[in-house]
């Protein structure tokens, strides 16, 4: 009877125990669920935070790209504008300086002209002769070195240039008409002496100068050399003639002007054509 009682409480006990830690089991099991559901919404959280990190490194490096490449074009603008723009741009600074010096002594050549017109009306407001002054031209542009050099032969001196136009100072015209004269005399062959030949030599410079032209001329007060397409003549025109409007103009129309000098006496003409090796310059 003592061994059953003793069973019997011992049931009761392990009944006892077995409720209390049901109800204890019971009583913990919202805690449990509401840890895990914390620890749900903690995984949750990094899964964004983790994603949100990766987006987050994804656009650095591909700003990083585009920050690259922006870099790399403004070199290449830069690049672009140090190898083309940058030497235009020196080359037309470089013209317009060309430009201003070639101003520059324009206007320094006319501010003597003005001084040495000035002193000379000062001489003659003392008593002194006037200067002489003819007009002349040349075309083409390139024929101006031996044109001033038979000017200064004939001891004329460049007061001023205007394009192709040229105004002489030192001798009259008369004087000029006569050596012209001469100068044809030997150029024809059939007059002068060996020392009035000689002294051509600038006359047969400007003259084969302008033989090697496809068209153009000189002139020197009286002088008037031409040439055109077929032929290459010169002349020395009366000094009545060089008063009429115009004949400071005569080289605009060299036809023209050939056709007036064939219309001189003989002893003021002179037709070079048949000169040898008298050919036509290059084509244009």
């Amino acid at each position: 009877m003592t061994v059953v009682l003793i069973l019997l409480c011992l049931a009761i006990a392990g009944r006892e125990l077995y409720l209390a830690f049901e109800r204890k089991r019971s009583t913990g099991a919202p805690e449990i669920a509401d840890v895990r559901t914390q620890l749900t919404a903690l995984k949750g959280t990094r899964d964004e935070l983790e994603r949100l990190r990766a987006e987050v490194t994804a656009g650095q490096a591909r700003d990083a790209a585009s920050l690259r490449e922006t870099d790399a074009r403004i070199r290449s603008l830069i690049s672009q504008i140090n190898d083309r723009m940058v030497p235009d741009v020196n080359d037309r600074l470089a013209r317009q300086r060309d430009a201003v010096d070639r101003l520059a002594a324009e206007v320094a050549g006319l501010r003597a002209h003005l001084v040495g017109q000035l002193d000379q009306a000062v001489a003659a407001s003392l008593g002194a002769d006037p200067a002489d002054l003819v007009a002349g031209a040349v075309t083409p542009a390139e024929m101006a070195a031996p044109y001033e050099r038979l000017a200064e032969h004939h001891g004329l001196h460049v007061e001023l240039t205007d394009r192709d136009r040229y105004y002489l100072s030192g001798r009259s015209p008369r004087a000029l008409e006569r050596e012209f004269l001469d100068l044809l005399g030997v150029l024809r062959g059939c007059e002068g002496d060996e020392a009035a030949a000689t002294g051509t030599e600038h006359a047969r410079a400007l003259l084969s100068a302008l033989r090697g032209t496809d068209g153009g001329g000189a002139q020197i007060g009286p002088f008037l050399a031409v040439r055109t397409a077929a032929s290459l003549v010169c002349g020395v025109l009366p000094l009545a003639e060089l008063r009429r409007p115009g004949a400071g103009r005569l080289l605009d129309d060299p036809a023209g002007a050939a056709l007036r000098l064939h219309d001189l006496p003989d002893t003021r003409f002179c037709d070079l054509s048949s000169w040898p090796a008298l050919t036509r310059g290059p084509s244009t």
